[in-house]
C-alpha cells in the first residue's frame, strides 16, 4: 500500500478548533459540488437541446432578429436560425475541445513531472529545458501558430491547446515529486529494489494526484478560453459548426438591435469558467486542509 502525505486528523469532539480544522474541507466539497453542478447544467444543455427545441442549428427557423418570445426562447440571429438552439450545440463544440485538451494535457504533462522529478539528473535537465521552451512563448500566440500551419479541425484544437498546457503539469508535478523522492518511503522503497515506474505509479502518484486535480481545472478554464479567442479570430472549428467565440465575433455587429445576441455566448463562457474556477479552488483547499 503506498503511503499518502497527510497530517493526522483532529478528531471532531475536540471542539471549536476541530470544527474550525473541518471549515476548509466543507468550503472545499462546497465548492466543488457548485462548480460540478453548473458544468452538468451546461452539458445538460447542450446534449438535451433536441428534445428542448424541434430545430437544428442550421435551420432557418423564422425571420431575422426576431425577439425573445415563446418560440425561440434566445431570438433568431441575422440568418433567422434558433439562437437557443446555436448556443447549446456550440456548447458542445467549447467543452468539448476544453475537456478532452486538458486529459490530454493531464496525462502528458504529469508523466513528464514524474519522469523528471523522480530521476533528477540529466533526463530533469533535458525535460525541464523543452518545458521551459514552450513557457517562453505566450499560449495563444503558440496556438496562433500552430493553427496557421495545421487545419482548424476539432482534433488540431485539442491537440495543439494540450500541448500549450502541457508545461503547467508538467512543473506543478515535477516540484511535487522533488519534495518526495528525499521522504522515508521513497527511499526505503528504493533501497529496497523497487522499479522507478512502481514508485511512480505506487508512492508518488496518490500524493500529486490532488494537485493534478487542481491543475486540471485551472487548466479547462483556461483552454475554453483560449478556444474561444481562436474561434471568435476565425481560427477555431470552421462554420457550419457553431462555437461560443465564433458566435461572439458574429453577432457583436449586431448589438444596437439585438444585444442579446453576444450576451448569450459571453454568459456561457463566464459560466463554464466560474465552474471550472470553483472545482479547482475547491480542490486546493481540500488539499491545503490535509497537507
Amino acid at each position: 500500500m503506498s503511503d499518502i502525505v497527510t497530517v493526522e486528523d483532529v478528531p471532531a469532539s475536540t471542539g471549536g478548533p476541530a470544527r474550525r480544522s473541518l471549515r476548509p474541507v466543507l468550503r472545499s466539497r462546497a465548492g466543488i459540488i457548485a462548480g460540478v453542478l453548473i458544468l452538468l447544467a451546461l452539458v445538460g444543455m447542450s446534449y438535451l437541446v433536441g428534445v428542448l427545441r424541434p430545430y437544428s442549428p442550421t435551420e432557418v427557423a423564422g425571420d431575422p432578429f426576431t425577439g425573445l418570445d415563446g418560440t425561440h426562447w434566445m431570438g433568431t440571429d441575422d440568418l433567422g436560425r434558433d439562437y437557443f438552439v446555436r448556443l447549446c450545440i456550440a456548447g458542445r463544440t467549447s467543452l468539448s475541445i476544453a475537456v478532452f485538451a486538458a486529459l490530454l494535457a493531464l496525462v502528458v504533462g504529469s508523466m513528464i513531472g514524474l519522469a523528471a522529478g523522480l530521476q533528477g539528473g540529466r533526463l530533469d535537465a533535458l525535460l525541464m529545458a523543452a518545458v521551459d521552451l514552450l513557457l517562453s512563448f505566450p499560449s495563444i500566440l503558440l496556438a496562433l501558430a500552430a493553427i496557421t500551419v495545421f487545419s482548424p479541425t476539432r482534433k488540431t484544437l485539442v491537440i495543439v491547446l494540450a500541448v500549450v498546457s502541457i508545461p503547467q503539469f508538467a512543473r506543478v508535478v515535477r516540484a511535487r515529486c522533488l519534495e518526495l523522492r528525499e521522504r522515508e518511503f521513497i527511499l526505503s522503497a528504493r533501497i529496497s529494489g523497487v522499479r522507478a515506474p512502481v514508485i511512480a505509479v505506487k508512492h508518488l502518484l496518490p500524493n500529486v494526484f490532488p494537485l493534478m486535480m487542481v491543475q486540471l481545472a485551472n487548466t479547462a478554464a483556461i483552454v475554453i478560453l483560449l478556444e474561444s479567442s481562436l474561434s471568435y479570430l476565425g481560427l477555431g472549428v470552421q462554420p457550419p459548426t457553431p462555437s461560443w467565440g465564433r458566435m461572439i465575433f458574429e453577432s457583436q455587429n449586431y448589438m444596437a438591435d439585438s444585444p442579446w445576441l453576444p450576451l448569450g455566448p459571453a454568459g456561457a463562457l463566464l459560466l463554464s469558467s466560474i465552474g471550472w474556477s470553483l472545482i479547482g479552488e475547491g480542490f486546493s483547499v481540500s488539499r491545503r486542509s490535509v497537507v
